[in-house]
């Protein structure tokens, strides 16, 4: 130890040693010959790569100091233990010296080898964020794509270095931050980072930044890295001018220092092809680290036929199969959305409570389960999280014959017929279906499995056990990799014992109790958190998950993972603005992500619901990155910002087509952020100092621009409390909770029950869940019906959120109301962000016309809190707030088709108001549950056109005509009204002129209105034909008394 110390000292008194050098620099002849050589060479090219300290070992004044400044942690013997079981802690040696010598290191390494937690604290313990190190002085930046990742990170580095969460090592994510002063890990978002190259494009407080998960390709990592790209260049140019000024003989203080940045990026994947081959990224391909992953043996078994449409009912089969005759370990399911998470909780429970009534009776295996006791937490009861709600959207044509009450537009009167199952057949069948080898010929008894592990041939007769179970023998088996292991890790005694516990007479099958535990992104956090608790003994561990399984948590003691290989994204049509929810095939490499969740913690097996063929023939190797997806109207904004005017020459991982760029531009110029030459106008500067998309930032900045005009401050306030409010709500997808119907669809698309009619409990239970969802559509009406605004979809959430602010008791107010808890609670944080946003922007100075002058941010809170009782204060508050979001989404116009639709599916009949979109040429309709259903307005403004089995406007506002002249000026054109005599204003000294406008691609005609004439041209022609107009003219008087003169 004391040793240790010593060459800290030393590396400390030798970098000083260096900085005091540097400033009375004293080179030898030949030094100086070398150095003019170099110079020379810097002046003939700029490839030399000043990261590489090799570039400078004839010259210690002009190479950065190299000598590393050690800090000592002191773990404790826990965390000792942990760390030298991950794979990446025998490579920190190599990754260090890879990181010194090179600016950009890409690190690859399977989820759970350790490089999250690990490479920061290597960084660390090298002198990186240290206040001792002159070079490495800044802060390490990490960044995670999602906050509970940024949050539980930062959590166990602090813990593993030693140091305050808060101080040492800090975090910020949006609505959080707790950064010390002398903070040296910071811990972040992607946007949180993104936010900050705009402010400071060299990012000078930091030494080195850590892009993680960069696998995902999220639309922030994917700027941040083109972004960082060319930083790590400016960097290294100013270091090398700063250099050259010292080698003159001049000082620099050294606050104004700048070193060279580090880039390291972090992937679960070995899909790096796009970061080495671009070299409009990196001019030399950056060194890759693979980090090998220490797994247990996975084994993958295809099905041999794959189910197209109930696979969700293949899926409750497989876990069902798992739980009844393999040995202990959680079972882990892969499925699409909260819809099917929820179904197939809600399904496995009641299997597990009616295997163990079975088992009471003696009678297992005869029949399969029904329902379980609901599982409670903290806070949380199950069955309201059953009642899942639509955050998402819907899914495609299949899904929505499954699950779709809110997909199509059926009348109340239909839905409170029925509730009905959509397996694919009874709940007494739990062989796979497809298969040829029957599974009950792959089951032994207690004495036999404990037998069979004792035999030399063990290996095969388990193995075989387990082919039967995916539904293949064992010359047909497809496995991956690696063999199972021929035993379980319990001694055969031991193993016996747990059986015993776990069989019923000669059956051989599991009657435990499952823990059905559901995972998904909109899962309140303390639910999500509890798939970490440990299970009761007697229990198996059965999480329901979407993607977020994939690589974002690691869940203990997993053994079997269920892949059904689909997952729902939204996929958005630059061409017409339309967007829909697809479930599609997964990739190969998030396939081998699903398949190595079963091996953390021991030998595992993977159950795929598709074939072998499938898996070869159909999956990509890569998913698509984000940005191909999206549209990218916020990116051309955030880099036209910083002044990157060609954006098609940004270097872009994966770049955008040409045609979402062109579209992009197009909507930018439209809301008038963008010129004709497509220059940022000073709107433009103003909605990039928000952190949301240019619609949100339009709609809030025309709000604060009509209230400039008012005297009356308590109104305005009100305006702008309602207005941050409107942005917050259009920022998220419907707060109300729907209820959820599993239906299952014949090949026909009608409806089946495909429920066991044999179990009375089942027929109890299902009268229960018809009552629990009867009461839910009623509560859920009622609430909309409370909070309805005739006028505007979003003012009626808008609405909510305030009521919801004012209760005392949000949880409660929540069930009462049909809303769900979690989103209300992040769009009342995001509320309150935007609001502090308002006046941080009017301090730094923000572009003239958007800063706001009325009252404080307490002003607008108080106002919020207390609505005026007058009727017309609030209509003419809604009249602002309409025309806000006019000017927002100007361009998702919808005019009225007089007469509703016909029928939808079958003999399903429903009214559904039809409309004609401006950007679109397919008919578009309004949806019975909008608010403005039961007016049907003749203009009104969309916030999103999602095609389910029909294209729905969803976030819809009514407009008056005459407010698409004034804020769509570019998509109008305009002829005058001939017959009718301009009109003369003398406030402004300007002339006005009728004109009728018409709109949009379709020309809708919209009513005259008079418009400035703003041409001199223009104005002396109407004085022309007008004469007595000149006379009132004064700029007109002005210009003939100025000729007279000059005459």
């Amino acid at each position: 130890m004391p040793a240790k110390k010593s060459n800290k000292r030393k590396g400390m008194n030798q970098e000083q040693e260096v900085a005091k050098k540097n400033k009375n620099p004293q080179l030898s002849k030949s030094q100086k010959r070398k150095l003019k050589k170099l110079e020379g060479k810097l002046n003939e090219t700029s490839t030399v790569d000043l990261g590489k300290a090799s570039n400078f070992l004839d010259f210690p004044l002009l190479r950065p100091p190299t000598t590393p400044t050690v800090v000592h942690v002191s773990r404790p013997d826990e965390v000792e233990k942990k760390r030298k079981d991950l794979p990446i802690i025998m490579m920190e040696q190599e990754i260090m010296e890879a990181i010194n010598e090179h600016s950009t290191v890409i690190i690859c390494g399977e989820t759970g080898c350790g490089k999250t937690t690990q490479v920061p604290q290597f960084l660390y313990e090298a002198g990186y964020g240290s206040n001792h190190s002159v070079v490495r002085n800044g802060v390490i930046g990490v960044t995670q794509p999602r906050r509970i990742a940024v949050l539980a990170t930062a959590r166990r580095v602090a813990f593993e270095l030693g140091l305050h969460l808060g101080k040492e090592v800090g975090f910020q994510v949006r609505h959080d931050k707790r950064i010390g002063d002398n903070c040296s890990i910071k811990f972040m978002t992607d946007g949180i980072l993104l936010r900050e190259v705009q402010t400071d494009i060299l990012l000078k407080r930091y030494s080195v930044i850590i892009l993680d998960e960069a696998h995902e390709r999220s639309v922030n990592t994917d700027i941040l890295i083109g972004m960082l790209s060319r930083v790590i260049q400016l960097r290294q140019k100013k270091y090398e001018q700063q250099q050259k000024m010292v080698l003159s003989g001049q000082s620099l203080s050294p606050e104004n220092m700048i070193f060279p940045l580090k880039l390291v990026l972090m992937s679960a994947t070995l899909r790096v092809e796009d970061f080495i081959s671009e070299r409009r990224l990196f001019h030399d391909p950056p060194p890759v680290i693979n980090v090998p992953t220490r797994q247990f043996e996975v084994t993958a078994h295809f099905s041999k036929r794959t189910e197209t449409v109930d696979y969700i009912g293949q899926a409750y089969k497989q876990v069902m199969s798992i739980h009844k005759r393999l040995p202990q370990g959680g079972i882990l399911v892969f499925v699409t959305g909260q819809r099917e998470v929820e179904y197939l909780c809600q399904k496995l429970r009641k299997a597990s409570t009616e295997l163990i009534a079975n088992t009471a009776k003696g009678r297992v295996g005869d029949e399969v389960p029904a329902m379980s006791e609901m599982v409670s937490i903290e806070g949380v009861d199950m069955k309201d999280i059953d009642e899942a709600f639509e955050i998402q959207g819907n899914l495609i044509d299949q899904q929505t014959e499954r699950f779709g009450s809110h997909d199509e537009d059926v009348p109340d009167s239909v839905e409170n017929e029925s509730d009905v199952s959509y397996d694919s057949g009874s709940e007494s069948e739990v062989e796979i279906v497809g298969d040829e080898v029957d599974i009950e010929d792959a089951k032994t008894s207690e004495n036999d499995v404990v037998g069979v592990l004792r035999e030399k041939s063990s290996l095969v007769a388990l193995k075989s056990a387990f082919e039967a179970l995916a539904g293949e023998n064992a010359s047909e088996c497809k496995s991956e990799g690696k063999q199972i292991p021929s035993m379980p890790e319990e001694s055969p005694e031991q193993y016996k014992n747990s059986m015993e516990k776990k069989t019923v007479g000669d059956k051989g099958l599991f009657t435990s109790a499952l823990r059905v535990m559901p995972l998904y992104a909109m899962l309140p956090a303390v639910a999500q958190l509890h798939v970490f608790d440990e299970v009761k003994e007697g229990e198996r561990l059965v999480v329901v998950a979407t993607n977020v399984a994939e690589t974002s948590l690691t869940i203990p003691g997993i053994k079997y993972v269920v892949d059904t290989g689909r997952e729902k994204v939204k996929n958005y049509n630059s061409s017409n603005g339309m967007e829909a929810y697809e479930v599609q095939w997964i990739s190969k490499a998030s396939a081998d992500q699903r398949k190595g969740r079963a091996g953390r913690t021991g030998p595992g097996h993977c159950y795929r619901l598709y074939s072998s063929a499938v898996y070869n023939n159909i999956l990509p190797d890569f998913s698509c990155a984000e940005i191909s997806k999206v549209p990218v109207d916020s990116i051309v904004l955030v880099l036209k910002s910083m002044h990157i005017d060609k954006v098609e020459k940004f270097p872009f991982p994966t770049p955008p087509e040409a045609a979402a760029l062109v579209e992009a531009e197009r909507c930018l110029k439209t809301l008038e952020a963008l010129d004709n030459t497509g220059r940022l106008t000073s709107l433009g500067k103003a909605m990039a100092c928000y952190p949301m998309s240019p619609r949100h930032s339009r709609m809030l900045l025309t709000a604060i621009q009509i209230t400039r005009k008012m005297k009356d401050h308590d109104t305005a306030n009100l305006v702008l409390g309602y207005a941050v409010a409107t942005a917050a709500a259009l920022s998220f997808s419907n707060a109300f909770l729907k209820h959820f119907e599993g239906s299952h669809t014949d090949s026909n698309g009608s409806e089946q029950d495909g429920r066991s009619s044999s179990l009375g409990s089942n027929k109890i239970l299902d009268k229960q869940e018809k009552i629990k969802k009867k009461k839910l559509r009623e509560t859920t009406k009622l609430s909309r019906a409370r909070f309805s605004n005739s006028t505007s979809d979003t003012l009626t959430v808008a609405y909510a959120l305030h009521c919801f602010e004012l209760s005392t008791s949000p949880v409660g107010f929540c069930h009462e109301n049909g809303l769900h808890l979690k989103t209300m609670e992040e769009m009342s944080k995001l509320r309150r962000q935007l609001l502090q946003l308002v006046f941080n922007h009017h301090v730094h100075e923000l572009e003239q016309g958007f800063s706001w002058t009325h009252g404080t941010v307490e002003d607008v809170e108080q106002a919020w809190r207390v609505l005026s009782s007058k009727r017309s204060t609030l209509l003419n508050v809604e009249d602002i707030l309409g025309q806000a979001i006019c000017a927002g989404w100007v361009d998702r116009v919808a005019k009225r088709i007089r007469g509703n639709s016909g029928s939808l599916e079958g003999d399903r009949k429903a009214s559904a108001v039809r409309y004609q979109a401006c950007m679109v040429k397919e008919t578009v309709f309004l949806h019975r549950r909008s608010s403005l259903s039961n007016s049907a307005p003749e203009f009104l403004v969309y916030s999103e056109l999602l095609h389910t089995k029909r294209p729905y406007m969803h976030g819809a506002t009514s407009i008056k005509p005459e407010w698409l002249a004034k804020y769509g000026v570019s998509l109008c054109s305009f002829s005058t009204v001939e017959d009718r005599k301009p009109e003369y204003d003398p406030q402004t000294d300007q002339l006005y002129r009728w004109v009728i406008p018409t709109f949009g691609p379709h020309l809708w005609r919209l009513p005259a209105q008079s418009m400035p004439i703003s041409s001199d041209e223009d104005r002396l022609k109407v004085c022309a034909k007008f004469p007595e107009l000149i006379h009132s003219l004064k700029q007109i008087k002005r210009g003939v008394k100025d000729q007279k003169l000059k005459g």
